[in-house]
């Protein structure tokens, strides 16, 4: 089931760049980051609620219960959320601008690196050692940015990093996708 999740959060994640794209042909790109966000509020609020103050119990025939319970927090928590808040703004803001600026085709995958940018961050921050498996795994993300510029392999081992970096648009993906992983550690 939850390979199954895992599947169609990515399939509805990958509409995500391409109705942001059409948003763009109307709008500029800090009205559509904030549109995006504001609209998920909603959503984000509801379902907060109902995954902190409810669970689903098969005990005395009542299937579904909710009490309220505040949880305690403190300032660490408090300034990690205000943090990951507004590093999640300006990643969202940054990506937007990358979008209006080049080809979903070509910014979409950049989005993608944040567990690089996560594993490099947890690693110090949060002790978290990276296995092989999370090793290889990141390994081959990279490797697929590498690839969307590989016919300039000819001229150089490098040179489809160069052209990649070099297309309007792509570092401000990958700067998102940076500030997308350090909001991974800090939501931890």
């Amino acid at each position: 089931m939850p390979a199954l999740l895992a599947l169609v959060a990515t399939v509805l994640t990958s509409f995500l760049p391409i109705l942001n794209k059409r948003i763009l042909r109307d709008a500029r790109p800090a009205m559509v980051a904030w549109i995006i966000n504001a609209a998920s509020l909603p959503i984000l609020i509801v379902g907060t609620l109902l995954l902190t103050q409810c669970s689903i119990t098969s005990a005395g025939g009542m299937l579904f219960s909710c009490t309220t319970h505040i949880p305690h927090v403190d300032g660490i928590f408090v300034m990690a959320v205000l943090a990951s808040v507004a590093l999640n703004w300006a990643a969202t803001l940054l990506s937007t601008y990358a979008l209006a600026k080049a080809d979903a085709s070509l910014v979409s995958p950049l989005f993608t690196f944040n567990p690089a940018f996560t594993l490099l961050i947890a690693w110090p921050m949060l002790g978290e050692t990276p296995g092989v498996r999370q090793t290889i795994g990141v390994g081959v993300v990279l490797l697929g940015a590498y690839l969307l510029e590989v016919e300039e392999a000819r001229t150089g081992l490098l040179a489809p990093l160069r052209v990649l970096l070099r297309r309007g648009g792509t570092m401000l993906a990958i700067v998102a996708s940076g500030l997308w992983g350090a909001t991974t550690v800090l939501e931890k």
